[in-house]
């Protein structure tokens, strides 16, 4: 009787098929590797179990490392088994179960993902199986979803384009590191031990991904470091309105003019960025000055409170006050509005961990870890998403999941709420969170209908899945609105500013703080509401508050993911903006595992309370060396643009080949470029 195999890409997600299919895994099936019933067998891989092989297994030549074999290029690539007894073991085990007489079907049910992908096909190509495959496609691991997925199994020639950037991705990352990595330890190995007086040559790793947000870190702490600040004032006014008799205060604005060459200062140029991966011609540029503005994007310097205050000195600011001494203030304009605060977009895997870095110090790769958990626990979506929206698809589930929370104690509560309101407020037209056109491979993070209750999890897991679940429920409720009130005071030709804001009603908010009793959050005491047009006004004194530039912030662990995630999305010329946007510096499946990894090699240090993290000396000296030799592989905008070029594979805009040329002549070119630089002089590494 023919039988049908399911692949899976760990033991702990067989379980899920295993349900469906109706299989029992026993100890000893777990032991030999597979479970098998009459009609089905499963079994699993161990994450990779084939990867690209190392130079040498094109040259025996090539285990010495030495800069005239650069660049090592193949024509054809070669895989092995990832060299390690119980990987082989397991290689060997699937092996024989495809190429097995009675099995006349293969299911692939790898994670649903660019690299879930490669995993099966590695194993598929490396098997010599030629039997028939399908492939399962799922975003969460309920029963419902697993079958339909078997149901619904596409021919595995559906997702070429797909393997096809998978595999690009691969050798991409390859030619970087087998590349460069040997080029900069033979040049500048022995140099750089001597600066870090360490004993021996180092090993300097380099990757297409790693040594770019090496050096968003480290120009972070340059400019930090080198940060002098300056103090400057701001001026506020106290002023009396004579009819009503409303005390407030009032914050000078300078004139638009006078800020331009403020502005101006901040403003730096990755427009001309290089790009080889996309598919399109663009001039290299400072790799330092792009990776100054990508690095904004993530830290607290892009949303400086400070950014409309003129940088003024005490003298200017007295003299600006001297000139208005005698002068009647009048109310030039009252401005009461009701602005609506709507819910926050769902959850990719970035904010995720962004948010669980910033609320609990739960580290980047420690939250991917809780997230798969919960994903193999049947309790949310697949994690590993860069949309933060749902799919139209995904809208009829909606009640069920809702259905789902409600019995469960610690979010009965909100659910009622939302049963309340009538009609739920997300549908198929809802376009603010749900928009097929922006979902990539899977939609946004949300709960299934499967849940538990939170005194069952540890204090870490609980935390992660509350955030899921909040941010889910949160979407069903109304904008939370805010009564606001702007009032323009003028004193002679120069402008004074007040503000007030009061909470009218939670909406949202009501999911993390439902107890709440006090719904005001006023910026000004003052009853400024009140106040008229043309109404005057006393000037009963000027204040000077002296304040002083900041640095930007140093990144977090969580920070960093963000920066890595919108690289492409902070560039100021449009054209390229929209080329890259997509794309950031490597994936949400990879990001934590590159931090994870400056961090392993000691290239980076990430504080455990904290969660801030800064470069270690060998960190910057890597960096300046690299800056020195070849500044492109620093530059956020060209990593980003691999990227893109990967995906264009993947939605067959370009083909492999065309990426493969350019990359080989990207390599190519570069590799001579650090050759021809020759050995840097004594004292910079």
């Amino acid at each position: 009787m023919s039988k049908q195999l399911y692949i899976t890409e760990k033991p702990s997600v067989a379980a899920s098929f295993a349900n469906v299919l109706g299989v029992r895994i026993s100890p000893s099936d777990r032991a030999r590797g597979y479970a098998e019933t009459e009609h089905s067998i499963i079994t699993w891989c161990f994450g990779h179990l084939v990867t690209l092989a190392y130079p040498d297994a094109y040259d025996p030549e090539y285990k010495l490392w030495r800069v005239e074999h650069l660049p090592i290029i193949p024509k054809e690539y070669k895989y092995t088994v990832i060299d390690s007894k119980g990987t082989a073991k397991q290689f060997e085990t699937v092996k024989n179960l495809m190429t097995r007489k009675d099995v006349d079907m293969i299911y692939s049910c790898t994670d649903s993902g660019r690299e879930g992908e490669y995993i099966f096909r590695l194993v598929y190509q490396m098997s010599g199986s030629e039997k028939a495959a399908k492939r399962v496609w799922i975003s969460a691991q309920t029963e419902e979803a697993v079958k339909k997925g078997i149901d619904e199994a596409k021919d595995l020639s559906e997702y070429d384009s797909l393997s096809k950037s998978a595999y690009c991705r691969a050798k991409e990352d390859w030619l970087f590191g087998m590349n460069f990595s040997r080029i900069y330890t033979c040049r500048y190995g022995r140099q750089l031990a001597e600066t870090l007086q360490e004993g021996k040559s180092t090993v300097i790793p380099i990757g297409r991904v790693m040594t770019c947000v090496l050096g968003l870190i480290v120009d972070r702490e340059l400019e930090i470091r080198n940060f002098v600040p300056k103090p400057y004032y701001v001026i506020n006014a106290n002023f009396l309105s004579k009819d009503s008799g409303i005390a407030y205060k009032g914050k000078w604005q300078p004139k638009k003019d006078d800020q331009k060459e403020d502005k101006k200062e901040g403003k730096n140029s990755g427009d001309s960025a290089a790009q080889d991966g996309a598919g399109t011609s663009m001039k290299a540029a400072d790799g330092k000055a792009a990776g100054k503005q990508a690095g904004k994007a993530g830290g607290k310097a892009a949303e400086d409170t400070e950014s409309e205050e003129k940088y003024i000195s005490k003298e200017e600011a007295e003299e600006v006050i001297r000139s208005l001494e005698g002068q009647e203030a009048v109310v030039k304009k009252v401005e009461v509005k009701v602005k609506k605060e709507q819910p926050p977009l769902l959850f990719n895997l970035a904010e995720l961990q962004s948010e669980a870095n910033k609320k609990f110090k739960i580290s980047v790769n420690r939250t991917l870890e809780i997230a798969q958990t919960l994903y193999e626990k049947k309790l949310i979506s697949y994690p590993r998403t860069d949309s933060r929206v749902l799919s139209t698809e995904v809208i009829p589930e909606l009640p069920k999941i809702l259905n789902g929370l409600y019995k469960n104690e610690d979010f009965k509560e909100p659910v009622i709420r939302i049963k309340e309101f009538g009609k739920l407020a997300v549908d198929k037209k809802t376009k603010r969170f749900v928009d097929d056109s922006k979902v990539t491979d899977h939609y946004a993070i949300i709960p299934t209908y499967v849940t538990t209750a939170l005194s069952g999890l540890d204090e870490e897991t609980r935390n992660i899945y509350t955030l899921i679940v909040k941010r889910f429920l949160a979407i069903f409720y109304p904008p939370a609105e805010y009564n606001t009130v702007r009032v323009e005071t003028t004193v002679g030709s120069e402008l004074f500013v007040t503000n007030s804001r009061t909470l009218n009603e939670l909406g949202w908010k009501e999911i993390y703080d439902v107890s709440a009793a006090k719904k005001d959050e006023e910026l000004s005491e003052s009853p400024i509401q009140q106040l008229v047009k043309k109404e005057k006004c006393d000037v009963t004194s000027y204040d000077l508050e002296e304040k002083e530039t900041k640095p930007p912030s140093r990144f977090t662990d969580g920070s960093l993911i963000l920066t890595m995630e919108k690289a492409g999305k902070y560039i100021e010329n449009e054209e390229l903006r929209e080329q890259i946007k997509t794309c950031g510096i490597g994936t949400s499946a990879t990001r934590a595992g590159i931090i994870k990894k400056l961090t392993d090699i000691g290239h980076i240090k990430i504080n455990s309370k904290t969660q801030i993290v800064t470069p270690e000396p060998k960190g910057e000296a890597v960096v300046e060396l690299v800056r020195h030799t070849a500044k492109e592989l620093l530059n956020p905008i060209l990593t980003a643009s691999w990227e893109k070029g990967l995906f264009m594979i993947e939605n067959k805009e370009i083909s492999e080949e065309v990426f493969e040329e350019k990359l080989t002549k990207y390599i190519t070119r570069t590799i001579e470029k650090v050759k021809r630089t020759g050995y840097l002089r004594q004292g910079r590494p």
